[in-house]
């Protein structure tokens, strides 16, 4: 975790000079190409200074050994259904959302019924019928 802390602590390094650079060439008067360079750096910092606490109250692990091996960090990841069309509906349903707000609005509660069926269908999925628990 300590290498992931030094990358991104380290584009502060990039983008604090990129942002003065850029400030200077347009003769800070984009007000939105520097604020934005900087905040960035700034952003990178602060993940990186989140990733160096982490890495201090918990220690070294699994991913930070050299000649670690991948069984070292196995841990159970969750069940996944392999067969289930119930992502398919959620996936349609999101996406004729977001087609309402390019399109019009009114198309949007059509797009959350649809999600909404499919939610309560995939965490239902294994409550009833032949895959039932």
């Amino acid at each position: 975790m300590k290498t992931s802390a030094i990358i991104f602590s380290s584009g502060i390094l990039f983008f604090l000079p990129i942002a003065f650079i850029y400030g200077f060439l347009t003769d800070f008067q984009e007000l939105v190409g520097f604020p934005a360079i900087l905040l960035l750096g700034l952003m990178s910092l602060m993940i990186g200074g989140y990733l160096f606490l982490h890495d201090r109250s918990i220690g070294r692990i699994a991913a930070d050994d050299l000649d670690g091996e991948i069984s070292d960090e196995a841990y159970e990841y969750g069940f996944y259904s392999p067969w289930s069309w119930w992502p398919i509906t959620v996936a349609t349903g999101a996406g004729i959302c977001f087609l309402g707000v390019a399109v019009g609005w009114w198309i949007v509660p059509f797009g959350g019924l649809i999600a909404l069926v499919g939610l309560v269908g995939l965490v239902y999925e294994y409550d009833r019928g032949n895959h039932a628990h």
